[in-house]
């Protein structure tokens, strides 16, 4: 009971922590790894691509990788793209596409372009959206299942496998 209990203010702190961080200016490094350790949380069930289709997440495009390293494939809820970002609800699951599967790597906000202000882009965990051009849409990835030592909120992992040829 105890446990259970801690567990419920742990998760409480952390979900206030995300909350906060949603504001501009505001992100700690504290309060980032708390904010993050959230959004792994709110993402376990997604490990497995079928309950992150049952949750409206569903395959976008081909897997994408480049010089600086792999991104993986998405899995996109479209019903998300309305400009609004929840912090626990990404727009965007990215798997890492092995022998054996799809692994769950990384989280992925996006709001599309013609909802941003480009001078005032959207911020998450105090960190700003980039705008991907080819796509119309501004992003923020956050690898919080694969370490990325180019950075946890860089668009290419090297330590993620680069796409299959087909």
């Amino acid at each position: 009971m105890r446990r259970t209990t801690t567990r419920r203010v742990s998760l409480a702190l952390t979900l206030v922590a995300v909350a906060l961080t949603t504001l501009p200016g505001v992100a700690s490094a504290s309060e980032q790894s708390q904010s993050l350790n959230g959004v792994r949380q709110a993402t376990v069930p997604y490990h497995n691509v079928a309950n992150a289709e049952s949750a409206g997440y569903s395959m976008f495009l081909d897997c994408f990788d480049s010089d600086a390293g792999g991104m993986g494939q998405h899995y996109v809820n479209l019903n998300a793209l309305d400009g609004e970002v929840d912090a626990l609800s990404p727009e965007a699951m990215v798997y890492e596409v092995t022998g054996r599967g799809l692994k769950l790597v990384a989280a992925e906000y996006i709001v599309p372009g013609d909802l941003v202000d480009p001078a005032n882009p959207p911020r998450l965990f105090g960190m700003p959206f980039h705008e991907n051009t080819a796509l119309g849409v501004w992003v923020l990835h956050a690898w919080i299942w694969k370490k990325n030592p180019s950075g946890i909120f860089a668009d290419y992992n090297p330590n993620v496998r680069q796409c299959p040829v087909a």
